[in-house]
């Protein structure tokens, strides 16, 4: 199996294909072979000196070795199968030693999610035991605990930390310590127009977030507040919150935040002298109304990734769900796009995405084949406000996704159609 992988590699011309063959290659001289290849998923199952099935995902490694020269990613190959080897012999926690290990991460809480579902189709508990430890920072951004090594970090789940005696808290005021003790400090440069970018951290810049600026760290000359971008999580860009074109630069960074190698997020912070917080307004319509874009983009991404894993974890379980989808609509004569997510009668326990508008289909079925006809009876489309407020009983959360799901537990009846109809007119 190995041989007939490398062959495929090395004849490839395709980016991502030759990247994968070199990756092959470099652990074949290791003598580190792959358990098995899922080329949909861009992922090797490895398995752990323990004997615990270990995913390896490549698309970041791949991002950051389209970036780099032949020799750069000659280097990012060697450096990669180091820390998978790493990471593949050192399943065992030494409960002494962890507290030392530890170091501050911040991460976007879609990935903390999603490798929770990673988890589930691996056979975990459908659960939230073996998901990342972590602590709400802003927006859609978490910190958590991470174990540094010497080629690799990795996440450190509860189950991880309660084997040290470690609260999360605990892990936190641990990895603090040691990241305030081992890491210099940061160095900003200027990229004009009052924008600042900081990678000096490498991997752990997004950790500048746990820092409080001008106290533990130096602020660069800006105008205003300081309103932040953590792209990925080796890069940190910094601006003032009265300086329009540095705002407008943010978001340049934050609508290609995706195709950063280890993305982290798309939101605007802005620091409010205790903490910073996912930035209101930026105090001009047209820099607004780019943002929400924005973050409707990212949010309808982060649902897309995540219903991908929970259909093929339901698959996996053989359980009949189905995952609706957020999708993204721009009204007539506006330049605003609407997220809107769909509930259709005649199906059971749809997992549902929160939307700005929630749109109900009354389905004909077909009594002989148990099928709907492709165009509904009749429709209703209201403010997710409003579908609560009327029909909030026929949902229920779906505990430990992010982005959050409710699943539906039935359908309107007459009286509540009537009144979402007259909602929907509204």
């Amino acid at each position: 199996m190995f041989d007939w992988i490398r062959r495929r590699f090395n004849a490839a011309t395709d980016p991502f294909e030759q990247f994968v063959g070199e990756f092959v290659a470099e652990c074949r001289r290791k003598n580190m072979l792959p358990k098995s290849y899922d080329a949909n998923a861009r992922t090797f199952l490895f398995v752990r000196d323990d004997g615990v099935d270990m995913t390896v995902q490549m698309h970041n490694a791949f991002r950051e070795w389209l970036s780099r020269d032949q020799p750069g990613r000659a280097e990012l190959i060697v450096r990669f199968v180091q820390s998978v080897a790493e990471v593949r012999s050192n399943g065992v926690i030494s409960p002494e030693k962890l507290p030392g290990e530890l170091m501050p991460g911040v991460r976007s809480h879609a990935q903390i999610s999603d490798l929770m579902i990673h988890s589930w189709i691996s056979g975990a508990a459908m659960d939230d035991s073996c998901a990342t430890a972590f602590q709400p920072l802003a927006g859609d951004l978490v910190a958590c605990a991470l174990r540094d090594q010497s080629h690799s970090m990795s996440q450190m789940t509860r189950a991880h930390l309660a084997k040290a005696s470690l609260s999360i808290d605990d892990a936190m005021q641990h990895a603090m310590a040691n990241f305030r003790g081992k890491l210099p400090s940061p160095a900003f440069q200027s990229l004009g127009d009052g924008l600042f970018g900081s990678n000096n951290l490498e991997d752990y810049q997004s950790a500048l977030l746990l820092l409080v600026p001008g106290q533990d760290y130096q602020l660069p000359a800006i105008d205003g507040a300081p309103v932040a971008v953590v792209p990925g999580r080796n890069v940190f860009y910094l601006t003032g919150a009265a300086n329009r074109p540095g705002l407008a630069r943010l978001l340049d960074l934050a609508g290609r935040a995706s195709e950063q190698a280890h993305f982290c997020s798309s939101s605007l912070l802005q620091w409010n002298g205790q903490h910073w917080t996912e930035i209101g307004s930026l105090g001009d319509e047209a820099l607004d109304l780019r943002r929400r874009e924005i973050t409707q983009h990212q949010l309808a991404a982060d649902y897309n990734a995540q219903k991908q894993l929970l259909d093929e974890c339901h698959q996996k379980r053989g359980q009949d769900i189905f995952v609706a989808s957020l999708m993204l609509f721009r009204a007539r004569n506006s330049s605003e796009t609407i997220s809107v997510a769909t509930v259709a009668s005649g199906v059971t326990g749809t997992l549902v995405p929160q939307a700005e508008r929630l749109a109900f289909m009354r389905q004909i079925i077909d009594p002989s084949t148990g099928r709907a006809q492709q165009k509904p009876a009749d429709t209703a489309q209201v403010a997710w406000s409003s579908a609560m407020n009327i029909v909030g009983h026929l949902f229920e959360p779906v505990p430990y996704l992010y982005p959050p799901r409710l699943r539906a537990l039935g359908f309107p009846d007459a009286d509540e159609w009537t009144k979402l109809k007259a909602a929907s007119l509204m």
